[in-house]
């Protein structure tokens, strides 16, 4: 049975799986983090390959399975097992409830749900690291949760109990809630698929890293040869005396002396004259005339009102307003409102101590900090906002 599950998955294959299951749960650990709003590690993976008959999840008993198909750019089946105890803390952080393991905690609709979205956004993040790490687009089908002792493990995986699988332990840990493990299951199909890409990308890498070495050798080599000595122009002789006479023999030839150029040229500002071939320095600068700024003054505008709007504007002093306090706002599709239930959390764009907006009819005139004074909310201002309109009323 060893021999045959060595050629069904060689060391190279389960190792490959391993690496790319440990970059996709990292991608989901981080989006769990987010979800849930505490730290989550999950530790690198432990991959076996065995039989359907021969896995092993009694330290995860009683469980609840995950299922998910990949749909696009790869196929096959993931199998996500988890304690149930482990699905409940995860939902009393989720929901805001006390992190402790109820006996009359129930998988009824609305906790499946709930456990549908988490492994959503949570496999969703691991489908997308898969898609930048083999260069393709991943996609998957919406997670169903079953609990497994009502259903049949082989059943739900539609596989036999023969069948080989590969089975990836993972250690998991959320800051303040629980340090457990979960395991995933993935079907022969898919984990095929994912170690072929996996080493072919990798034999992609290595070839290009050897032909690059063999590049920078070639260079370095061509670098350190000696180079050829360059070829000397043929010098003119130079003659002494007059032109025409020959060569006295037995003399050497004089160069004649180089002449050092006067730098600057007379008259030149410090730098060479470049207008000195056209017997011309450089023209003069323009006078420039320069005059202080001349600024305008401004009167006092007076903006009160006259005596008659005062007496009319006391009047509305007394007409009571409407304030209210927000804390924030978000922006919901109808489908995402109709599907609100008890429990449902929905995300401000507000950051929590953040100041809060004071509202007069519609319009935002402060913010402040909510206190409590005698068991009730109130609002200590910390900041006016206004404008000239208002600042105009409230001049005499």
């Amino acid at each position: 049975m060893a021999n045959e599950m060595e050629n069904e998955f060689s060391t190279y294959e389960i190792d490959a799986v391993g690496e790319i299951m440990n970059i996709s749960m990292g991608s989901a650990a981080t989006a769990v983090s987010e979800l849930l709003n505490a730290k989550v590690w999950i530790t690198t993976p432990v991959v076996k390959a065995v039989k359907v008959s021969d896995l092993n999840y009694d330290n995860l008993e009683p469980a609840i399975c995950v299922k998910i198909v990949y749909v696009t750019g790869i196929t096959g089946l993931n199998m996500i097992i988890l304690k149930q105890d482990d699905v409940q803390l995860m939902l009393n952080q989720l929901l805001g409830n006390p992190l402790v393991i109820s006996p009359d905690f129930e998988f009824d609709e609305m906790n499946i749900s709930a456990v549908s979205e988490v492994m959503n956004q949570m496999m969703g993040a691991s489908a997308t690291a898969l898609s930048d790490l083999l260069g393709m687009t991943v996609d998957i089908s919406t997670p169903t949760p079953y609990i497994i002792e009502q259903a049949n493990f082989g059943d739900l995986c539609e596989m036999g109990s023969d069948e080989n699988v590969i089975a990836v332990s993972f250690n998991l840990t959320i800051d303040g809630v629980m340090n457990s493990e979960f395991m995933s299951v993935l079907s022969v199909e898919l984990a095929k698929t994912l170690s072929k890409k996996m080493i072919d990308q990798f034999k992609v890498e290595e070839e290009q890293k050897a032909a690059a070495a063999a590049a920078e050798a070639a260079a370095a080599q061509a670098a350190q040869a000696p180079a050829a000595p360059p070829s000397m122009p043929a010098q003119p002789q130079m003659q002494q005396g007059q032109p025409g006479q020959p060569m006295p023999q037995g003399q050497p030839m004089q160069q004649p002396m180089y002449q050092q150029p006067a730098y600057p040229p007379q008259g030149g500002y410090g730098y060479p004259n470049q207008y000195a071939a056209y017997g011309a320095y450089p023209p003069p600068l323009p006078p420039v005339n320069i005059q202080n700024a001349q600024l305008h003054q401004f009167d006092n505008v007076d903006f009160g009102l006259p005596s008659d709007q005062q007496d009319n504007l006391k009047l509305l002093m007394g007409v009571p307003l409407e304030i209210s306090v927000e804390i924030g706002t978000a922006k919901r599709k109808v489908k995402e409102i109709l599907e609100f239930s008890q429990g449902t959390i929905i995300e401000l764009e507000r950051q929590a101590g953040a100041p809060v907006d004071v509202v007069v009819n519609g319009n935002l005139i402060a913010r402040g900090d909510v206190v409590v004074i005698d068991d009730n909310f109130a609002v200590r201002i910390t900041e006016i906002v206004k404008s000239k309109f208002m600042d105009s009323l409230g001049r005499e």
